[in-house]
């Protein structure tokens, strides 16, 4: 047995031969005792969303006890994974914050059950497999290790763009819904992340034994070379080009490649259709800001944007500044440079533009997405190449818009193989560690927050792709207490309603002091996730028997 701690920070910006036989159950360990802050902020507060805390401290703490009860009704393990959770200043502007960031505080590989030799495991899935706790750490009991940003929202960390700490999914506009990001975060340390050096390739040496591949990076496909990570054949520098090629590094797992369909719409292609000079689909990559591009909202004839040549941007054509000419019910192409992509979009949306397409400044296929964040913005964008942008201005007015591919998925390469984060330029706590931003929907464990994620009834391929690296899942039914309520706990594409059954039932509970309260608050429940389609009307009766008989004496 080999063990080695780590701290490994991933931001937001099946079974083997042995299987546990039982749910998950995930301690927080909070870093903010006896601080005043974070966790244990006394400032006062109304409920909000579902969430009935009074402070901010308590929030927060009844928001991280509801996500660890979500992915501990999804995964089985019979050893406790400790989970060390604080609120501090992360990386913030102005415009941008680093939201959260998390990973296994240590790693382990050839214990007993291991599925693969000489591969390394994070904490909480070598416990697991193993059946026993593997710490190495006596005075840090820690399996996964959690921090996020305390000042978010202030003037000098994402301005105006606070947590939201409702359980509801209602986010409001602007704010950062909490619960989505520590379900992302606690991902990452559940073990979605890989171990080696993001621009060399190299991989991990953990104990002085030599590089060693890593259960997520086993699991690593390079589509171009045609080989897993850690085959023989790729070495080093092929791993680090394939991690900065958009669309060539995908997942080889075949159970989130064979649910890919349930969860990916169909691929969207961009397409121009006239002068026939221009005619045919294009290269694209999506902003991380605004609507993702459809067929409705992303269709029309495309014309340059001008703008001065001023202190905020030198050429005329970058959509620096305020648009000069007459773009209003047009997509708008613009030049890369000297100023963010936010600030273009929202200079082309101010104009009346219906959607924005920037043509790089460097030769660079495929093209990257757009980076930053502004929820003001309300038009789709993407980028297209340098080559492909001086066509479309040799040959303006363009038809153009994006059409859809039945037969191919927005978000998996042309194999259906789920596509990575690989973006041109090395993103340290993006890079690999997260699902690429093509993905449509929007899904959990993607490097940016969105708000369409709904994290407390759905976390989509992830939970498949934890069993590719050796996870169990729990397939039966959310309980309240011995009672079977027949919502699963788990659906294939990564449904969790009873998951989150039993959060609720586990809030419910801890929240009320009387059994009438309690009662009341699983009626509301079940009514919430009847008016949203989500369990059906016998469903949704057996919840309230299941209720009643949790509060009949026991014989």
């Amino acid at each position: 047995m080999n063990k080695h701690t780590l701290t490994c920070a991933l931001a937001l910006v099946l079974a083997g031969a042995f299987a546990p036989t039982h749910a998950a159950q995930l301690v927080l360990l909070n870093g903010d005792t006896g601080t005043g802050t974070g966790l244990e902020d006394p400032t006062a507060v109304v409920p909000v969303g579902l969430n009935p805390g009074t402070t901010v401290g308590q929030q927060r703490q009844i928001v991280y006890r509801f996500a660890m009860d979500l992915w501990g009704s999804v995964l089985k393990s019979d050893v406790p994974i400790k989970v060390a959770a604080s609120f501090q200043r992360l990386s913030c502007t102005a415009t941008g914050a680093t939201l959260g960031s998390a990973g296994a505080n240590w790693i382990d590989r050839d214990f007993a059950n291991a599925p693969l030799p000489e591969t390394w495991y994070s904490a909480a899935l070598a416990d697991s497999l193993a059946g026993t706790d593997l710490d190495p750490i006596p005075d840090d009991p820690a399996d996964i290790v959690s921090r996020f940003n305390g000042d978010l929202g202030k003037p000098d960390c994402l301005a105006g763009s606070p947590w939201y700490y409702g359980l509801d999914g209602n986010t409001p506009a602007g704010s950062i819904n909490f619960l989505n990001v520590v379900m992302h975060e606690i991902g990452h340390g559940l073990g979605f992340q890989g171990f080696l050096n993001k621009g060399t390739g190299v991989f991990i040496d953990a104990d002085g034994t030599g590089p060693k591949t890593d259960a997520y990076t086993h699991n690593a496909f390079d589509n171009v070379e045609g080989k897993r990570f850690d085959d023989a054949a790729m070495t080093p520098a092929l791993r680090a080009v394939a991690m900065r090629t958009p669309g060539r590094l995908v997942w080889s797992g075949a159970r989130a490649n064979a649910e890919a369909a349930l969860v990916l719409d169909n691929r969207q292609l961009f397409k121009a259709t006239a002068p026939a000079a221009v005619a045919g689909n294009y290269l694209y990559g999506m902003a991380s800001f605004g609507p993702l591009p459809t067929p409705t909202n992303f269709t029309g004839t495309v014309v340059l944007g001008q703008d001065p040549a001023d202190a905020a941007g030198l050429s005329t054509t970058d959509a620096c500044s305020p648009l000069t000419n007459a773009v209003a019910g047009n997509i708008v192409l613009v030049d890369r440079g000297s100023c963010g992509f936010v600030v273009k979009a929202a200079n082309v949306q101010a104009a009346g533009g219906i959607a924005m397409v920037v043509a790089d400044n460097v030769a660079d296929s495929p093209p990257p997405g757009l980076g930053g964040s502004d929820p003001s913005i309300t038009i789709p964008a993407i980028r297209i190449t340098l080559a492909d942008g001086n066509t479309f201005k040799a040959n303006l007015p363009v038809s153009a818009g994006f059409v859809v591919d039945p037969a191919l998925l927005q978000g998996a390469d042309d194999a259906g193989r789920v596509r990575l984060y690989a973006p041109t330029v090395v993103a340290g706590g993006s890079t690999f560690s997260h699902y690429d931003t093509e993905s449509s929907p929007n899904a959990l464990m993607e490097p940016f927050n969105t708000p369409s994620v709904q994290a407390q009834y759905n976390v989509d391929l992830t939970p498949a792709l934890y069993r590719d690296m050796g996870w169990g899942v729990n397939p039966g039914n959310a309980r309240i207490g011995q009672c079977n309520t027949g919502v699963d706990l788990l659906e294939e594409g990564g449904f969790i309603v009873g998951a989150n059954v039993q959060a609720w039932n586990n809030l419910c509970r801890t929240s009320t002091s009387r059994p009438g309260q309690y009662v009341q608050c699983m009626v509301d429940l079940q009514k919430r996730l009847r008016s949203a389609k989500l369990i059906h009307p016998v469903q949704g009766a057996t919840i309230l028997l299941c209720t009643a008989a949790s509060l009949r004496p026991k014989h």
